[in-house]
């Protein structure tokens, strides 16, 4: 069945430097950005499609280093919609990382759906990015992997954009007449896409302006994972 609605979600805000949003901006080091935490909820005819899951409590070796907030929970941002977690069907993780996939657990009914590559780097990531993975939140959960662009259902496109990490993806949507990208963290912040500057966490910084370009070149209405200047997309055909 094709896309009917899609609606952006809130799952709090994730405490970061500015400088780990774009690379090399030295005008933003230093300064705190309370990023935003917002999932996609993407309802079909068939599926009810949540992509990423947002932050959870923790562990105590990373909780006195990494600091979030929640004014609202991602459990109270479904209740919105009429929905509690068992009514998802379909868990996309963008990737890994810690405020993306915190909540996983949450969707005991749902398939869960990520890319090959992000999977097997998040069981053992080099030293110098293993700070954004938290086994815990994804370890013993049973993932489905793709392997690039995959066509997870009618309007719904996996599109692999790595660079932030080895195995990130994006997502594409269709949406009535409307074409939809979720960035995830291959732009968390819009002007990524629009002045074309990778961000400041990254894996392969080549392949992150790659995946950004591909991104620019997809058009539509594009959602940036963690932009405070778009705090609300809401979307029905009619």
């Amino acid at each position: 069945m094709a896309v009917r609605e899609v609606h952006l979600l809130h799952d709090g805000y994730l405490e970061l430097d500015m400088g780990m949003l774009v690379y090399m901006k030295t005008p933003y080091y230093g300064i705190k950005y309370q990023a935003a935490l917002k999932p996609l909820l993407v309802v079909t005819g068939s599926e009810n499609i949540l992509v990423d899951t947002g932050i959870a409590p923790l562990p105590q070796s990373l909780s006195k280093f990494v600091k979030y907030t929640k004014d609202t929970d991602i459990i109270q941002s479904l209740a919105g919609y009429g929905l509690v977690p068992d009514d998802i069907s379909l868990v996309v993780n963008t990737h890994m990382h810690m405020d993306h996939c915190g909540n996983n657990r949450l969707f005991r009914k749902a398939r869960y759906f990520v890319q090959r590559d992000e999977l097997a780097y998040s069981a053992n990531p080099d030293r110098f990015m293993r700070g954004g993975y938290v086994r815990e939140f994804y370890q013993d959960l049973h993932f489905e992997t793709v392997d690039g662009r995959h066509n997870l259902t009618n309007g719904v496109e996996l599109m692999d954009t790595p660079g932030h990490t080895p195995g990130h993806q994006s997502v594409i949507l269709q949406v009535g007449e409307t074409k939809v990208v979720y960035t995830g963290d291959a732009a968390p912040l819009l002007e990524n896409i629009e002045r074309r500057d990778i961000t400041g966490i990254v894996y392969d910084p080549v392949s992150e302006l790659r995946s950004i370009d591909r991104l620019r070149a997809e058009g539509g209405s594009v959602i940036a994972s963690h932009d405070l200047l778009q705090m609300s997309f809401d979307l029905k055909v009619p």
